[in-house]
């Protein structure tokens, strides 16, 4: 329904059982010019009763809809996996022009499985527009910026995403009730990140970057030498500097830029109510006919883009 705003399931108790019934909330109409953004709008109340409701608002708001639906379960909320992303970018002597042409068409999986438990990073090759690679980079004043968004067209970025193990928790602002994220990637996580970010950097050089730099601040920027000897390769002593450096700096926080790739798990699937929110066949515990099928009801992080991985368990649940 076009407008509508779900603010609470609605449930019948009887017996001792939480029944689902339904759905309760706020339709918004379109203004008088068909549009959105006007304040000559309706608004109703709407009940819409159901024998099934499945919930589906993504990691994110999942869990804030069952919990302004009076559930208490602690598992609600927390769980959650952001597979962390941090970029190094390159710069090349020609013009590689990147905005054009296929997009995420590299993986490396080299640093996948770092601690033999499938926990790791992963290369992925970025998406070059303006406005998604220049804000990860380190703002060192106005004219330093311009002159790095210059080079844009001779530049190449990678990612690296982590299948973080340990994991934050989403939860509803106290005062108006938007949703809250408690996240920050663990020791354990950034190791493997700066592992797999130490990797991407080798493979720049290898590929003949003049310049590499990552999305830190107080890291310089790496510059090849004109008199580097290409038989040395990464070997060259002053690159091998710049890797120490950036090995001791570690990944800390603030100075780190972070994104998250995907966000996945804060509905968690599980045997039993006390390890999650579902059970194995998507069913909220405690509430019959209450169903969440979206990526929040994964486990733990996929490791990879969720998107095939959600479409199937939605399509089982």
């Amino acid at each position: 329904m076009e407008g509508f705003e779900a603010e609470k399931i609605v449930f019948d108790f009887a017996s001792g059982r939480r029944i689902t019934t339904g759905v309760q909330g706020t339709w918004t109409s379109r203004d008088e010019t068909g549009g959105v953004s006007g304040s000559n709008k309706t608004k109703r109340k709407v009940l819409i009763k159901a024998k099934r409701v499945i919930v589906s608002c993504g990691t994110l708001h999942s869990p804030l809809l069952l919990l302004r639906s009076d559930l208490t379960n602690p598992q609600i909320g927390r769980n959650l996996h952001c597979h962390p992303a941090s970029l190094v970018a390159g710069v090349f002597p020609k013009e590689i022009r990147p905005w054009e042409g296929g997009i995420l068409t590299t993986l490396c999986e080299e640093f996948s499985n770092q601690d033999n438990h499938g926990h790791g990073a992963k290369i992925n090759a970025m998406t070059m527009i303006p406005s998604w690679v220049l804000p990860f980079m380190p703002w060192t004043g106005g004219l330093d910026f311009k002159v790095f968004a210059s080079k844009l067209s001779r530049m190449c970025a990678h990612c690296v995403v982590v299948r973080d193990r340990d994991s934050g928790q989403v939860y509803p602002d106290p005062v108006d009730g938007r949703c809250k994220i408690k996240y920050s990637p663990s020791s354990f996580d950034k190791g493997h990140a700066l592992e797999c970010l130490l990797g991407m950097c080798k493979i720049m050089y290898v590929m003949g970057a003049e310049e590499i730099i990552v999305s830190q601040v107080g890291v310089p920027i790496f510059t090849r030498s004109p008199d580097a000897k290409e038989s040395v390769g990464i070997n060259d002593a002053s690159f091998q500097a710049w890797l120490a450096n950036l090995r001791k700096r570690g990944l800390p926080h603030p100075e780190t830029s972070w994104g998250s790739a995907h966000q996945m798990g804060t509905c968690r699937m599980a045997a039993s109510e006390t390890k999650g929110v579902v059970d194995p066949r998507g069913e909220v515990w405690g509430a019959e006919g209450l169903y969440v099928a979206d990526a929040s009801v994964f486990p733990s992080a996929s490791g990879v883009n969720p998107m095939v991985t959600n479409m199937a368990i939605s399509d089982m649940i």
